[in-house]
């Protein structure tokens, strides 16, 4: 971890000049001089670098081309070719939260310097230096920088508080950056003409949860909702006029965040956090990145502030209210286990700043909890693309699934968190793998499928039985599943899952690409009140400490997640909560 400068946008030059070099040719010692390029595999494809050595050094280095996330892969793109300059090293540290886009700027830097000549100058080991210790003072920390965190900071700011912000990975964003850039809501800006019924969506979520979620406090997510999307557009965040449903309601609820002002437009989450971010840097919000809050400062049973740590230094925070927003724990293997064992070993698309640490913090202060078992289940094919590109699409358009055993698991065009689940039900009944059934009748989806070939991520075959060999897939039952697919598409009735429109698998050769069961969240952690307050088993607040988003979701989902945006809506909604009644918890 590092305390960084956030990097909020692409600089306006990519060539990064040092601005003190080591003095002498020793530093080039055995360097040609000249300019290299050189590749190295980043997340989601190559990245390629610029470097230029002369006598005295690396006198520049950029990132020439790459097809890797905005805003998300910032640092890496733009920060690390600039410290590898300043200290005329490769091993300079990777950047938390584009881990993998670090890596491969810095492996490009080492294949082009390796044309060069002898690299080893340029590859010194860091030196670790004792941490130094600091104390700071402030009205409300904020711990987590995703979109409950930010919701938190800037309402506690604009309230008068003084704000830190804390955030262990060096940027900011949580699970929200990563997301499809949904937000659910009923009576907003965007959305009042065409639906304006917090009730009838405080009842559609009901009845998602199955009747276990807290009425009251999905009541204050739904009628907020339209005032949380006006409070999201004031501090920048641009919605696409178009409005879809999602979930299983045909209600028009699902707002998006959009680079555009008109037309629905492909977009993530990063149109959320980035005019957050920007917004936090105009208010004077101190943001901390690559500092992990490690635990609450208690006296006399109330939370009087916060201990952090970056690479370098140890922090001591003095503050009226903390605000715990660290989000769920996913990437926490142990918690998983424990809390949601169905989703074991599941791939997830969520932070990999989850661990579940902001739990624990206030577990130690007394705080009670609640673990739904269950996830924000999704469905992935390929892991080193966006979710609705290349073979991922492919988990979108209704083809055939089956198991391992040739069977079906259920309805391929029921949402994702229903197809997640469909898939974990088919776990327990004993399936191992799951495959989307593909053949070349549409040109578009085959060739999907060869893009997941090209990764091993498929098989294809000529005949149906050659393709179950290859996959591993019960011959005999694939025919007769694929036959039956096969009559109700002739037929144009329903199938077994009420499905109709179906298309027939007829045309060879014939893809079977593996489909697995991933999380995009986890449900359940901290016990909150109406006030976003923390409480303890009681049912009593802790003095000081509020909480919102992923690690205080309990209240609002059970065991499946009810639809697109609903994670993103409370989460800026309490957040704004939370930070509301933080700042005027420390102005007492």
């Amino acid at each position: 971890m590092k305390k960084r400068v956030l990097v909020l946008s692409a600089l306006a030059a990519v060539s990064v000049f040092s601005l003190g070099l080591l003095s002498g040719a020793q530093a080039a010692e055995g360097l040609t001089p000249g300019t290299y390029t050189g590749t190295a595999r980043g997340f989601h494809d190559d990245v390629t670098v610029e470097v230029v050595v002369d006598e005295e050094g690396i006198q520049s280095v950029a990132v020439t081309d790459c097809r890797e996330t905005r805003f998300i892969a910032d640092n890496a793109i733009y920060a690390l070719p600039e410290d590898i300059v300043a200290q005329q090293n490769i091993n300079v540290d990777a950047y938390s939260g584009c881990t993998i886009s670090s890596m491969a700027v810095k492996s490009a830097v080492k294949n082009a310097l390796s044309e060069a000549g002898d690299i080893t100058p340029f590859q010194k080991e860091k030196e670790e230096a004792e941490a130094a210790e600091e104390e700071l003072d402030t009205d409300v920390v904020v711990i987590g920088g995703g979109m409950a965190g930010l919701s938190a900071a800037l309402t506690a700011k604009e309230a008068g508080a003084d704000v830190i912000l804390l955030e262990k990975l060096d940027r900011l964003g949580g699970s929200t950056v990563l997301s499809g850039g949904f937000l659910y809501a009923t009576g907003s800006p965007v959305n009042k003409d065409l639906d304006d019924d917090p009730e009838a969506m405080v009842e559609y979520w009901q009845m998602r949860a199955e009747g276990n979620a807290n009425e009251d406090m999905l009541r204050i997510a739904a009628e907020l909702s339209g005032e949380t999307v006006a409070q999201l557009q004031d501090w920048g965040v641009v919605f696409s006029t178009t409005v879809v449903p999602t979930g299983t309601s045909p209600a028009l609820r699902g707002l998006y965040a959009s680079n555009e002002e008109v037309d629905l437009a492909p977009t993530d989450g990063v149109d959320f956090i980035a005019p957050l971010a920007k917004k936090a840097e105009e208010l004077g919000i101190q943001v901390m990145l690559g500092t992990a809050a490690t635990e609450l400062i208690l006296e006399d049973g109330e939370v009087k502030g916060v201990k952090a740590a970056s690479d370098d230094t140890d922090y001591t925070i003095r503050a009226g209210s903390v605000v715990i927003a660290t989000g769920g724990f996913d990437h926490n293997k142990e918690m998983i286990s424990q809390y949601s064992p169905e989703a074991e070993g599941f791939f997830s698309l969520a932070s990999p700043g989850n661990k579940g640490d902001g739990v624990a913090m206030a577990e130690a202060a007394g705080a009670a909890t609640n673990f739904t078992g269950g996830v924000i289940g999704f469905k992935m094919i390929d892991i080193t693309s966006h979710y609705i590109e290349g073979a991922n699409y492919l988990g979108w358009t209704g083809q055939l699934g089956v198991t391992n055993e040739g069977l079906r698991f259920g309805d391929e065009t029921a949402d994702y968190p229903i197809f997640c689940t469909e898939l974990i039900d088919a776990l327990k009944a004993g399936a191992e793998k799951f495959y989307l059934i593909v053949d070349s009748t549409n040109e578009s989806f085959a060739g999907m499928a060869e893009l997941a070939l090209a990764k091993n991520l498929a098989v294809k075959a000529d005949t149906l039985d050659e393709l179950a060999e290859a996959a591993g897939i019960d011959a005999d039952n694939l025919i007769v599943t694929v036959e039956s697919y096969n009559g109700h598409a002739e037929a144009g009735d329903e199938d077994e899952y009420g499905r109709t429109g179906l298309t027939a698998v007829t045309t060879a050769p014939y893809y079977a690409v593996q489909i697995k069961p991933a999380i995009l969240g986890t449900m359940g952690g901290l016990l909150i009140n109406e006030d976003s307050a923390v409480v303890n088993e009681e049912g009593e607040a802790i003095p000081n400490l509020y909480a919102a988003g992923e690690v205080a979701n309990s209240a609002f989902f059970y065991k499946e997640y009810p639809a697109s945006g609903s994670s993103i809506s409370t989460c800026a909604t309490f957040g704004r909560i939370a930070g509301r009644n933080a700042a005027a918890n420390a102005a007492e």
